[in-house]
C-alpha cells in the first residue's frame, strides 16, 4: 500500500512549525511546496534511511554482496550454449535421419 505524503506550503510551516514537525514525528512524510513547487520533504527519522542517497547505495551494495554469497553456496552448472546447440542439433539430425530410414519408432 503507498502512503500518502502530505504536502504544506512554506508559508504554513514557518506558521505552523511545531505541529507539522509532530506529525512528521508521528510518522507522517511532508512535502513543502514554494510557490506551488515541491522544493523539500520533512520525514520521520525511522524513514531517512529510505531517503538517503548513501543508505540506498549501501543497501544495493549488500544485496549485490549476499547474491554473490549466496551464488558461491549454490552454484548452477549451466552448460556452454554452443554446446548445448551441438548437440540439439546432432539429436535433430539423429530424429530425423531415423525418420527417413522409416524407424521412427525405435528407440536410440
Amino acid at each position: 500500500m503507498i502512503a500518502r505524503v502530505k504536502t504544506v506550503s512554506a508559508l504554513e510551516v514557518r506558521k505552523r512549525f511545531g505541529a507539522i514537525l509532530d506529525e512528521a514525528a508521528a510518522g507522517e512524510q511532508i512535502v513543502i511546496e514554494r510557490a506551488g513547487q515541491p522544493v523539500a520533504a520533512l520525514v520521520p527519522l525511522s524513514d531517512l534511511q529510505d531517503v538517503s542517497r548513501e543508505a540506498r547505495i549501501q543497501r544495493r551494495v549488500e544485496a549485490i554482496e549476499e547474491m554473490q554469497r549466496l551464488a558461491r553456496r549454490y552454484p548452477v552448472d549451466i552448460p556452454d550454449p554452443a554446446d548445448l546447440i551441438r548437440r540439439m542439433r546432432d539429436e535433430r539430425t539423429e530424429q530425423i535421419l531415423r525418420a527417413v530410414r522409416g524407424d521412427e519408432h525405435e528407440t536410440p
